[in-house]
């Protein structure tokens, strides 16, 4: 017998237990690991790199040392932190990924960016924390809960003509 999903979310009691259990292991490292993931981002997408103007002209080495990239992957980790943690209170959680999507909004970063970001992301935890198949399948799950969230968000920020 399967264990029963939430209705909303989809995800599992055990989804969310290795997603708690694997983002714990590499949040607490996040300061080397957060760096190497974000060099990896722009590298594998410089289309995202593009949106963080600080960095034009800079090379990976300069934006590798930059103060300004290890404050934004530590607004990253409690991004995510703040997600996992509210894996439980979808209210909570789908206010919080509304609060980073309209901040993500006004720079015109769209939902595909996330996705991309998101791809990346998974097999980042995979190959760092050296997790099973069922712990990338639940972040993929997971993930895939918050892209939702984020896209269906952006297209009502559209239709609001917010933005732009």
């Amino acid at each position: 017998m399967s264990e029963p999903a939430n209705p909303v979310t989809g995800l599992t009691w055990r989804q969310k237990e290795v997603v708690r259990e694997s983002w714990g292991k590499l949040g607490s490292e996040w300061k080397t690991h957060g760096v190497e993931f974000f060099i990896r981002l722009f590298k594998t997408y410089p289309s995202i790199l593009a949106y963080f103007k600080t960095f034009d002209g800079m090379d990976f080495g300069a934006i590798r040392s930059s103060p300004k990239l290890r404050a934004h992957m530590l607004n990253f980790k409690h991004g995510i932190t703040s997600f996992v943690d509210n894996l439980d209170d979808v209210e909570c959680l789908t206010v919080l990924i509304h609060k980073m999507t309209e901040n993500h909004f006004r720079r015109r970063i769209t939902v595909n960016e996330f996705q991309d970001a998101f791809t990346l992301f998974a097999t980042f935890i995979q190959e760092v924390t050296q997790c099973d198949d069922v712990t990338r399948g639940a972040w993929t799950a997971t993930l895939t809960v918050i892209s939702t969230v984020i896209r269906d968000h952006m297209t009502l920020l559209q239709s609001r003509g917010e933005g732009v």
